[in-house]
């Protein structure tokens, strides 16, 4: 199983640092997604870092499915 940090960008500058927030050792970018979406309503996107060799990996948005 594949885990992953993840930067996100909040889309509110008073949270976090600038409006990025970050999560270490997520499992499941699905799950995390939904996550986003309940807790940051307004959040624009999302990059993904593989957390053993700390490359990016990828981006995620709102609407991609």
């Amino acid at each position: 199983m594949k885990i992953y940090n993840v930067i996100v960008n909040v889309g509110d500058d008073t949270i976090g640092n600038n409006g990025y927030v970050k999560y270490r050792k997520i499992s499941s970018l699905e799950r995390f997604k939904s996550f986003l979406s309940t807790k940051y309503p307004k959040w624009v996107f999302a990059n993904v870092y593989d957390h053993e060799t700390k490359q990016k990996t990828g981006l995620i948005t709102r609407g991609d499915k």
